[in-house]
């Protein structure tokens, strides 16, 4: 097969499908549960730049499946970022300012 060719392009789209769909179930919990506490910020930026660098090499080689792939999944991957950012941020502030205890009843 040469690259470029119709059955190599589609079989980048299967590929392309089945990966970008595999972040969807993180993101729909996320969405669902309303926490990122168990999502690893380390992954998720690793995988966000790797994204971006096949981003980057599919644009060089014109290929289709592998752009709108990366397009996607990066869209996904940063809406998983920017939830954990946000779960992050709100431990810190309330770590800062911790709810005013109650007076103890009498």
């Amino acid at each position: 097969m040469q690259p470029g060719s119709l059955p190599l392009e589609t079989l980048g789209f299967i590929a392309a499908i089945l990966t970008t769909l595999s972040f969807l179930p993180q993101a729909l919990r996320i969405r669902r549960l309303g926490s990122a506490d168990d999502v690893s910020l380390t992954m998720y930026l690793m995988m966000v730049t790797g994204q971006g660098l096949w981003l980057i090499y599919g644009i060089v080689i014109m290929s289709p499946s592998m752009i709108g792939a990366n397009v996607v999944s990066m869209s996904f991957v940063v809406w998983v970022l920017v939830m954990k950012l946000r779960h992050l941020k709100r431990l810190r502030q309330m770590a800062l300012c911790p709810p005013p205890a109650t007076a103890p009843a009498e």
